[in-house]
């Protein structure tokens, strides 16, 4: 576990000299790197966004159907 934790901090330290280095900041960014940037971003966030949804609503309405079934037996037997 220790090995992992320093290859994470090691990855972490030089993305960060990367992000602060003034290499980076001569790059020019078109019009089309732009949007294609903002769209592969929109869809990053929206299978985020997608995949919550599955893993919270699909076992909620499992759960519903199963507390739904469960009471109309009750009631058919009373």
């Amino acid at each position: 576990m220790n090995a992992r934790i320093r290859i994470v901090v090691a990855l972490l330290a030089m993305g960060g000299l990367a992000a602060v280095s003034p290499d980076s900041v001569v790059a020019y960014g078109g019009p089309g790197s732009v949007i294609s940037g903002i769209g592969t971003l929109l869809a990053a966030i929206a299978a985020v966004l997608a995949a919550l949804f599955g893993f919270i609503w699909f076992p909620l309405k499992r759960l519903y159907a199963k507390l739904t079934e469960n009471s109309t037996e009750e009631e058919e037997v009373a």
